[in-house]
């Protein structure tokens, strides 16, 4: 059973990075991580932590619970791609930082939107 979940939840992870056009070297710097572990996450070797999956959902711009395989669809995602080869160590943070800001924003809109339909 835990070996089809982390199967599920790897393969999310790779789609993920490449369709943000991110290499593993890439991504596994930015989590502090070695290349060689976030291969294990992604072929789905290996259980991923909560705070690993939390730092990935940020930078891919993704619900957590897409990565936990617990949502479907990626409906609502901030899609920002770039080349590999275009892409700083610095970038990642900053990356990770704006999808964060835009998800937060997008969460008080729709709270501000419920509140107003009372």
């Amino acid at each position: 059973m835990k070996e089809e979940v982390y199967k599920k939840i790897g393969k999310r992870l790779q789609e993920l990075r490449k369709q943000r056009g991110f290499t593993q070297e890439q991504v596994a710097k930015y989590l502090g991580i070695t290349q060689e572990q976030l291969s294990h996450y992604e072929n789905g070797k290996r259980e991923v932590s909560v705070d690993i999956l939390l730092q990935l959902a940020r930078l891919y711009g993704c619900d957590y619970n897409y990565l936990l395989g617990e949502e479907q669809n990626l409906n609502e995602q901030i899609a920002i791609n770039f080349r590999a080869d275009e892409i700083s160590d610095e970038d990642l943070e900053v990356i990770a930082f704006a999808n964060q800001f835009v998800a937060n924003l997008d969460m008080m809109y729709k709270q501000l939107e419920e509140i107003e339909n009372e």
